[in-house]
């Protein structure tokens, strides 16, 4: 039943505003996702707020679950609960939907399934294709946003588009983080009708981590219907529910008979085994040699994911030996003008698990840090009110990011076992948080440990104030500055010595592992943020210690002090007379400081920028910085940047362009233009970046063409050039089975009779890869695939087969269920 008369109108008001503003107008501010929600009617919202527009119900078990096929007729949707997404939030907000979506909720002991009935009158124009994993963002789709405490700790979206392909995303509202990366259990399928598109939903409670209560306490969830329909402009229409689902049931088999007279359980097992095992001949050879086995890869491997559901706020999780086979291939490589670390995603299903428990301001626990592991365990525990959890990790191999306040360098030892341990606690209340997160990492002669303070305070519906707290101590052996010099004798350059970049074997990350001291430090991250109706703002101020480390983490710079603060408005109108509603416009200024921990001056920049929203899909902004910038030390020996570190005065325009004017059609153009400074030669040039991309959906066919074009020139001739492409073609039939086939083109030119150092005047390398993966059950997948790498530089007279790769990896799900 509906309930609108037990609350008062300003509790509706502040869920409202703050849960739908959270969920929706968020997710839309990252740079790849759908243009922002129009915030021009937020000022009004007080005023336009009726308690009808938040509806309450609460829900009882049914029986006899649907068949998720896409079809609605299953006898389980008769009995299920009616909702709608009957109000466009964007672009005009409050008015009724364009477009009518019908939907249904309804729960099992284990499950929470939904309904959509999206009607169309259109369906030419409709924006959809089988898609990869988490590749929906740009089509039609419906979707499912659910906070299953209701303090706005955490948030899942599930996402499907017309072709029954999914997406799910995970927000940590208290560390203001996206994790893309977070993949879950749950079933999907849709259907194309006449009259429009039907989708089924079936997530599992347990994926919801839905804390535990006690006698007759009950949660609430807080959901957020949402339809995605982009045309001319983009619409997103909504729905917005308070829902009591009833409490968590005791772990039983529960066996059902389906309208098909099939047996089934409707339960998520208490205990889940993911065994995997590959084949992997991966050989490699230089010039003119035989092929050998790569030693970082074994020929054949076996490992398990095990997972023990205690109930649905408890669960404990442990791996023997994951691998990376999966981890995405067609990652672009950053260019060779950037000194500082690149973030990779994490796809292991161990470390994915947790990892938004995890996710601070400042990220103190990077996965992919952990290259090898052969055993980890993790523990994770939900309440009304906290979250917390801990988790420890062997790794056979050791990788840690050395920071610098100019850039950033990896330790890598084979062979140095190391143990990684983390432990986090987090509560949650009113729309504020606070939290505590402990890491260690040791190995011989090895040591670093950080403990951090977080909180998310919600000063209104507008504001947010978030901060973070943290001292390390770290002591580091010999063989890390070993592994960072750039030669046999660096351990013996003093800082008496010349020591110029390029002609010198020792560098500023050997200087940032002492081996002779026990290094002790702090680092501190304040963020306000203000995101009003017609105006923005933000102020941060970063405070990193010299001798602070987080090796855990992903902290690529230490040693310096940033004061950050922006300004801008927006502005709404109708560009063409055809597109039904208004695009968005935006005008920004951004002024950064940065200086290191003795307050020499590392950086000091201003940016201009605009941004449009709107017709045809398109996302256009541009943008002019000013800095002045050291990007680099000439003498490698010491520290200290005064005298040492030239500053230069870049300008430059820089802007990201996408379109989409045909539904099968989308367009990229990226690029900078101007005077910029290059940390590999500490000279001051013009680039010139253009990256282009085109995609283009035909049939169960998916092409992509991007490419990355840089050219440096200094003193009027070229310095470097690079050129940097993929090429992928995807084969999707349904969402059981693809094939692809990529292509990279890597080639780099240097001018190296003006470049500090040794190095190559010519390098390339072309990559091609062909994989399959198949679903083959429910519980069985396959992945299957070749890949042949071919290299040449000056000093090769001929290209060569450096690299050559078979694999072949099954994975297998087994449940288990406990009285």
């Amino acid at each position: 039943m509906f309930y609108n008369k037990k609350n008062t109108l300003s509790v509706f008001i502040f869920l409202f505003l703050s849960l739908f503003q959270t969920h929706v107008f968020a997710f839309a501010q990252d740079l790849e996702e759908s243009p922002d929600e129009d915030l021009e009617a937020v000022d009004k919202a007080a005023s336009e707020f009726s308690m009808d527009m938040i509806k309450a119900l609460e829900l009882r078990v049914l029986e006899s679950p649907p068949t998720i096929d896409g079809n609605l007729t299953d006898k389980f949707w008769a009995s299920s609960s009616i909702l709608s997404i009957d109000l466009e939030m964007y672009p005009e907000r409050f008015a009724k939907a364009k477009v009518a979506t019908d939907a249904l909720i309804g729960v099992t002991q284990t499950h929470v399934y939904f309904a959509f009935n999206a009607y169309d009158n259109d369906l030419s124009k409709l924006r959809t294709a089988v898609r990869d994993e988490d590749g929906v963002k740009d089509d039609d789709y419906v979707s499912v946003v659910i906070d299953p405490t209701g303090n706005l700790r955490r948030k899942y979206e599930f996402r499907v588009n017309p072709s029954g392909s999914k997406s799910d995303v995970l927000q940590n509202t208290v560390s203001d983080r996206y994790i893309y990366d977070w993949d879950t259990s749950w079933e999907a399928a849709a259907q194309i009708t006449e009259k429009g598109w039907l989708v089924e939903m079936a997530i599992p409670i347990d994926s919801l981590k839905q804390p535990s209560v006690d006698g007759d306490e009950k949660n609430q969830w807080a959901v957020i219907l949402k339809r995605s329909y982009p045309r001319q402009i983009d619409r997103t229409m909504g729905g917005i529910y308070l829902i009591t689902p009833p409490n968590p049931a005791a772990k039983e088999r529960i066996v059902t008979t389906n309208e098909q007279g099939q047996v089934e359980e409707d339960v998520t097992q208490n205990l889940e085994l993911h065994p995997y095992a590959i084949w992997h001949p991966a050989e490699k050879r230089k010039y003119k040699a035989s092929f050998e086995q790569d030693e970082e890869i074994e020929e054949t491997e076996a490992g398990m994911d095990l997972s023990l559901t205690i109930d649905s706020a408890t669960k404990i999780s442990a791996t023997i030996n994951p691998n990376f086979t999966e981890v995405e291939a067609d990652i672009a490589r950053d260019s060779i003008n950037n000194p500082f670390n690149v973030f990779q995603p994490e796809k292991r299903r161990f470390f994915q698990e947790d990892m938004d428990l995890y996710s601070t301001l400042m990220p103190l626990v990077y996965t992919r840090n952990i290259i090898n592991p052969d055993l980890g365990v993790s523990v994770s525990h939900e309440t009304k009110e906290s979250a917390s959890g801990s988790f420890w990790a062997r790794d056979t191999d050791t990788e840690v990011i050395m920071p610098d306040n100019l850039g950033s360098e990896k330790v890598e030892i084979t062979g140095l076992e190391n143990e990684s341990m983390a432990a986090r606690y987090v509560t949650a209340g009113g729309g504020s948080a606070y939290g505590v997160l402990g890491t260690v990492r040791t190995a011989d002669d090895y040591k670093n440990g950080v403990i951090a303070f977080d909180s998310l305070v919600n000063l209104g519906i507008d504001d947010k104030l978030r901060y973070q707290v943290m001292f390390s101590q770290t002591e580091y052996p010999i063989n890390f500055a070993q592994d960072l010099c750039d030669g046999d004798d660096c351990l013996d350059i003093t800082e008496n010595d010349n020591c110029e970049l390029g002609y010198c074997d020792t560098n500023t990350s050997v200087l940032r592992a002492p081996t002779d001291e026990t290094l002790e430090d702090y680092a501190i991250q304040v963020k306000y943020k203000h995101t009003g109706p017609k105006s923005l703002f933000w102020a941060n101020y970063f405070d990193v210690g010299k001798d602070f480390r987080a090796d855990l983490g992903f902290v690529k710079r230490t040693d310096y002090k940033l004061y950050n603060i922006a300004y801008g408005r927006n502005w709404y109108f109708e560009t063409l007379s055809g597109d039904g509603g208004k695009s968005r416009g935006r005008v920004y200024l951004v002024a950064t400081q940065v200086e290191s921990q003795k307050g020499e001056k590392i950086e000091t920049g201003y940016d201009l920028w605009a941004e449009f929203r709107g017709s045809y899909q398109t996302v256009f902004r541009p943008g002019f910085r000013i800095k002045e910038r050291a990007v680099n030390r000439i003498q490698q020996n010491t520290l200290d940047l005064k005298a040492n570190a030239p500053k230069f005065d870049e300008q430059y325009f820089q802007w990201y362009l996408e379109t989409s004017p045909f539904p099968a059609w989308t367009f990229n153009l990226d690029g900078k233009y101007g005077e910029i400074a290059d940390a590999e030669n500490i000279v001051l040039g013009d680039m010139q970046e253009l990256k282009p991309r085109i995609r283009y959906q035909i049939g169960d066919f998916n092409f992509s063409v991007q490419h990355t074009y840089r050219n440096f020139d200094y003193e009027d001739s070229m310095l470097y050039k690079e050129n940097f492409s993929t090429y992928t073609v995807n084969w999707r039939p349904d969402d059981k089975r693809v094939l692809r086939f990529l292509v990279k083109y890597d080639d780099t030119d240097r001018d190296i009779n003006r470049w500090r150092g040794d190095e190559l005047s010519f390098e390339r390398e072309v990559e091609a890869e062909l994989t399959y993966s198949l679903e083959y059950s429910k519980n069985l997948t396959l992945l299957s695939g070749l890949k042949y790498t071919r290299e040449k530089d000056n000093e090769i007279g001929d290209d060569f087969t450096s690299k050559r790769e078979i694999y072949l990896r099954m994975n297998y799900r087994m449940g288990f269920i406990g009285k």
